[in-house]
């Protein structure tokens, strides 16, 4: 029997192989034809008559199929030429990937991250290129994890983007709400959809889980998920209630694009930390450098320096870039500053320039 098992392993990895052989030859007909190499839509329907066709866990199996995909179209992007990539929050289905979507589409391959913290890291050790993380949102606010990560790592903000966010309350077979034992989503998902929550599924026990659609892998038939269409659709789940958020409409996040440091300066706004002397007026005085100037405060916010109790690091977002002579007079007024980029909001990112 043992034996049957191993042939059986065998036969599927010549059967990946040349799996493997064929995406070589779709990459050459792509490069002729400048063919996008990530069509969405054409790999969940191909997933979905998998699916179809096995009463195996559909969960495990889909894991199985994305990954044979995800190593095809790696041999796709090694023929053509292409090497950078862009790490986001994860799984597949994430906000975040539907942000990088939006903005790169499918010209360079994705990384999916389980933190914000990994993202930030792989972008500053170089193993990516590229990183999109969640800033601020219209309901949550500061996304602070990405913010002390940002004061604590060596990277560059380059551009920011914007996304809409539309949250579904999904499960695996219909149910009514007043059924629902548990309910599994992000954190900020969850904090964006209490009013809904707290009038409808009071009873249910809310568990968090690191990304939306991480909650997929923990839905049984007596629980819920807060989550995107796209990645209910993606997962093949029953959508009981579309946008569940407490915001109906302009429920926005905002996204810094990060890169490893180059020093570049050019862009409409400047992100920057500092701190001051604990004395009175010394925050003012900082301020009054940007309004004597006429630059206007997008954000600010203070966050504990994690040495003394009452010493706080200060985050600003202006609306201009920085001259010489701003930045001397930072130098004289602070106990330190950094700053952490200067840009402009994009609705596309092209890598390759």
């Amino acid at each position: 029997m043992r034996h049957k098992i191993r042939l059986i392993d065998f036969i599927l990895l010549r059967f990946i192989e040349e799996r493997m052989k064929v995406a070589r030859d779709v990459a050459k007909e792509k490069k002729k034809t400048d063919s996008p190499i990530d069509i969405r839509d054409i790999e969940e329907q191909k997933i979905k008559e998998i699916l179809d066709r096995t009463d195996l866990n559909p969960v495990r199996m889909r894991r199985i199929f994305e990954e044979i995909m995800k190593l095809a179209k790696e041999e796709e992007y090694r023929l053509l030429g292409i090497s950078k990539t862009v790490a986001v929050l994860g799984p597949m289905g994430s906000f975040s990937d539907e942000m990088a979507m939006k903005l790169i589409g499918s010209r360079i391959p994705l990384k999916y991250c389980s933190t914000t913290d990994e993202i930030i890291e792989m972008v500053e050790k170089g193993e990516v290129d590229y990183g999109i993380v969640p800033i601020e949102n219209s309901t949550y606010g500061t996304v602070i994890p990405v913010l002390d990560a940002l004061l604590n790592h060596e990277v560059e903000v380059f551009g920011e983007a914007k996304l809409e966010i539309h949250h579904c309350l999904v499960s695996k077979k219909k149910l009514d709400l007043k059924e629902i034992k548990r309910i599994y989503s992000h954190p900020q998902a969850i904090s964006q959809s209490l009013g809904f929550i707290n009038t409808y599924l009071s009873h249910a026990e809310i568990r968090y889980t690191s990304s939306t659609s991480d909650a997929v892998n923990l839905l049984d038939d007596e629980s819920a998920a807060i989550m995107s269409e796209n990645a209910a659709r993606m997962y093949g789940l029953l959508i009981l209630r579309r946008s569940i958020q407490d915001l109906k409409e302009k429920n926005i996040t905002r996204f810094y694009i990060i890169r490893r440091k180059t020093g570049k300066m050019e862009g409409r706004y400047t992100s920057l930390f500092f701190g001051v002397q604990d004395r009175p007026g010394s925050l003012k005085a900082v301020l009054d450098i940007f309004a004597n100037r006429g630059i206007n405060l997008r954000k600010l916010e203070s966050r504990p320096a994690r040495t003394f109790l009452g010493d706080y690091v200060f985050f600003v977002e202006v609306e201009a870039p920085l001259k010489e002579e701003d930045i001397r007079d930072l130098e004289k007024v602070t106990a330190f500053y950094k700053i952490i980029g200067v840009f402009d909001e994009v609705e596309e990112l092209d890598v390759f320039k």
